[in-house]
């Protein structure tokens, strides 16, 4: 419970929208660091993206229905774009049915991070909370990975791919 306490009160607070204050590879180094082998192996594998780990294992139970629940939405908005209907969404906000790709992905980023306030409300230094921590991490990783010049380059190439060289 100590090195939960010290591992909590030693990360950096996280806001949505910020420049990760920390990178996962200091994060990961803090938490092997702090924690004991078996919360760890916990932690290792929790990822915003799959819901369970190598082993098929769910790492935590609200944490795969959220993504599982948001994948089925996905899933909807893309069926009923090709169907020219409105979407019947389960979870996600009805703003992202009219959002361009870009603003989609960040409305679903925001609305992962006040789910993640549900999960965590009235957890205090517990693993679900160092877990969360990592889940927010990753947002903000994600997040702060768009880029509008790098983008215009990977569009511009994909649109324009340069000309193999004939020898």
């Amino acid at each position: 419970m100590s090195n939960l306490v010290y591992l909590m009160c030693s990360l950096p607070s996280l806001k949505f929208g910020q420049a990760p204050p920390i990178s996962m590879e200091e994060f990961t180094e803090d938490a092997k660091s702090q924690l004991s082998a078996k919360h760890f192996k916990k932690l290792e594998p929790v990822d915003i993206y799959k819901a369970t780990d190598s082993e098929g294992k769910v790492s935590l139970k609200s944490i795969a229905v959220m993504l599982d629940e948001m994948k089925v939405d996905m899933s909807e908005l893309r069926s009923a774009k090709a169907q020219k209907r409105t979407p019947n969404l389960m979870r996600l906000p009805v703003t992202v049915v009219h959002a361009n790709p870009l603003e989609r992905e960040k409305l679903i980023m925001r609305w992962q991070w006040e789910e993640l306030d549900t999960i965590v409300a009235g957890e205090t230094f517990t693993l679900t909370e160092v877990m969360v921590y990592k889940l927010r991490l990753q947002i903000l990783d994600r997040l702060n990975s768009f880029d509008k010049e790098r983008g215009s380059k990977v569009l511009a190439s994909v649109v324009n791919p340069p000309k193999k060289k004939e020898g």
